[in-house]
């Protein structure tokens, strides 16, 4: 955590320091910054190339590991962000901050985790013991490439150079794709062809990717 915190305030200095500067009328119409959200945390570029259009790409990571015990079965799970995307902004209001977004994000999350059951566990409403399943191995990503929509409130225009909270709302549209295996299922049909549904399950249940992202920039 102590790592984390020095990251992030050598990633925001340098924007405390740009925002005390001040340029001529309307500046470049250039912002950076950092966002911290549900894609991670990381710097963007963003860049308004007319009165009503907008351009920002950004990269976003963040990882952490776990042990918790879940559903009866002792689990060791790691989520890992690492989003890269690349955003085009329509403002209604020329030069305003509130807009709409479209574009195009990486992966936004890979999970794996694995666990041994504690007791009877359920899968696609069929209990099994601990001794028919072994080790259960879950993982789950979305794909290299998805569309991206939202909203938000935020904008890289600007008179002079200020510091400012940026805003947006916005899914990552495309489903996981997720594995499910079980080293008992290899002897047993039955809990092979109930992984299988409850994978599907899942994946039907997922079909976007959430998105809150909000932002330090220094538009100048």
């Amino acid at each position: 955590m102590q790592f984390r915190s020095i990251a992030l305030l050598v990633l925001i200095a340098p924007l405390t320091a740009l925002a005390a500067q001040k340029s001529e009328s309307h500046g470049s119409d250039m912002s950076v910054g950092v966002r911290f959200g549900t894609l991670g945390v990381g710097p963007e570029v963003s860049k308004l190339v007319t009165s009503h259009v907008g351009l920002r790409v950004g990269v976003n990571f963040f990882s952490e590991s776990h042990t918790f015990n879940q559903s009866n079965a002792n689990v060791a799970a790691t989520v890992k962000l690492k989003a890269f995307t690349g955003l085009l902004d329509l403002y209604p209001g020329a030069r305003g901050s509130f807009h709409v977004t479209a574009g195009i994000a990486s992966n936004p999350i890979t999970v794996t985790g694995s666990g041994t059951p504690s007791g009877n566990i359920t899968i696609n409403d069929h209990s099994y013991t601990p001794a028919q399943v072994g080790v259960m191995t879950l993982t789950g990503e979305w794909p290299s490439a998805s569309p991206y929509v939202g909203l938000g409130f935020g904008t890289p225009a600007a008179s002079h150079a200020a510091l400012r909270f940026v805003l947006d709302f916005g899914a990552v549209i495309s489903k996981p794709n997720v594995g499910l295996t079980a080293t008992g299922a290899a002897s047993n049909a039955t809990l092979q062809s109930d992984l299988t549904a409850q994978v599907s399950t899942i994946q039907n249940k997922v079909p976007v990717y959430p998105v809150i992202a909000l932002g330090l920039v220094v538009r100048f």
